[in-house]
Parts: C-alpha cells; structure tokens; sequence
C-alpha cells in the first residue's frame, strides 16, 4: 500500500542506489559489487503498516509510497489581485486512519443542507468559507468554518501538509468575482461526526474511492436549459464535482497519485 509520510533528511522512498536489471540476463557482480566494495543485494519489502512510520503514515494502495515532502513542495498558483475580491477558504482534513474496516485513510466530506434559492443544495463540498472581518487570513476563515459546519475543533492534533491552488467562483447570489483557497491538513484517526446547521451529512471517505476509475462518472448539468456532461465522482451517495472535484484532482497529483 502506499503510504503518505513525512520524508526524513537524506531518505527517499526508492533506493536509487539499487543496481538496474537488464532484460533477460542479471550481472551477478554488479548486483553485488559496486565501486569496487562488495554488498549484499538491496531487496525491497512492502511496508508492514503505519507503525512503520512514527512521523505519520497514510495507507492507501499497496506497494506504494508517497512523501509528505511532495505534498509540501507543491506549488500551488496564486491568482494575482486576490486581495482585491471577496476570499475564501476551505480544509481538506485526511484522517490517517478512516472508519473502513481495513482502516484505510480518508477525506472529511460534507453535503450541504437544502435551502430555497441555493443553488448548492445538497452538493458535496468542503468544510470552508468567506473571510469575515474578524478572520486574520484565509487560514484562519478556513478553520472557523471548519469548526462551525462540522463540529471538529482544531487542536494540536490536526497538522498542516500544504495548500492548493486558488480557484476562481462568483459569491453565491451575487455576479462578484471570488477567489477560493485549500488548505491540507491531517489527524491521526477519523473523529466522529454528527449534521449541523449546514451540513445535512457529514462522512469520511476512504481515499481508495477516490482513485478507482469506476467511482468516476459523468453528471449532467444543466446551463440555460441545455444539458452539459461534466465530470464527477460518485461519494457517500452523491456526486463530487465541480471546484471540489477541482480540489480533489489536485491533491491526486500534487501526492502523484493516479486513477486506477
């Protein structure tokens, strides 16, 4: 499975030191001899699980590794003159381990309440908001809606991995531009959770879904009347699409993770 885990000084996930075997034939002395100072034969085991990795490991598919470092040195675009609209923040929170049976990690999601006249009622999205008076930054926006939708109280426990890239949206009800910022952050195991006054649902979905290509649909949207196919995942239920799917494919990239 691969694992999301800091990256410690000099260390990578594949030893690129290992000798390259040529098709159909292995030299012998080059797979124990190099630079002339004889070694054993560098063999690679799957991880046996998280506890491998005091620092915070994330189990997702097997055989496979992915540094947190990654994550951390992506870079995210900026759109210039932001601070001149209406600003947005918004958390990714990964729980390490899920509520899966196989503790695999997952992605807090929630499916907005119905209300008359929103024309995102009951979509899923992301614990987040607009930047209030009283916020310091868009950070800070972030984790007061995070506390406020879900309940979840930022503490010692949630560590920040990074961000992703700002999205540009409209304010709901108004033709005002708005730029939306993600935030990454992880804990240890997935909390549990109960409906508040925005969010009808709240869930954590196991990372695996979101990487199998069968989970992956087309949802029909509808623009002045005409139907436009758009694409989404399928997720507690409902359909992920949108600037969240955005968000979603992003983060798949930034861990280089692919659909398979």
């Amino acid at each position: 499975m691969f694992f999301l885990r800091t990256a410690q000084p000099g260390r990578i996930c594949r030893d690129s030191r290992a000798p390259r075997r040529d098709r159909g034939h292995v030299d012998p002395s080059r797979s124990l001899t190099q630079r002339g100072k004889p070694r054993l034969p560098v063999r690679h085991a799957p991880p046996a699980g998280p506890a491998e990795y005091p620092l915070g490991g994330i189990r997702v598919e097997r055989q496979r590794l992915v540094d947190v470092a990654r994550l951390q040195a992506h870079r995210a675009r900026r759109i210039p003159g932001r601070q001149w609209v209406a600003r947005c923040g918004v958390v990714l929170l990964i729980a390490e381990r899920g509520t899966a049976a196989d503790g695999a990690p997952a992605l807090l999601m929630m499916r907005r309440v119905q209300r008359a006249g929103d024309p995102w009622s009951g979509h899923v999205v992301f614990p987040g908001g607009r930047v209030q008076a009283d916020d310091a930054d868009t950070r800070a926006a972030a984790l007061r809606e995070l506390a406020e939708e879900t309940g979840l109280q930022p503490d010692a426990t949630f560590r920040p991995i990074g961000r992703l890239s700002d999205l540009l949206t409209r304010e709901h009800g108004r033709h005002r531009p708005m730029v939306v910022t993600p935030y990454v952050y992880r804990v240890p195991g997935a909390a549990a959770l109960a409906p508040t006054r925005e969010a009808a649902s709240l869930w954590w979905q196991p990372l695996p879904d979101l990487l199998a290509r069968e989970h992956r649909k087309r949802l029909i949207w509808r623009v002045a009347g005409l139907p436009v196919p758009v694409p989404s995942i399928e997720v507690g239920g409902a359909r992920l699409w949108g600037l969240s799917l955005m968000m979603v494919n992003e983060l798949l990239r930034a861990a280089e993770l692919k659909p398979r």
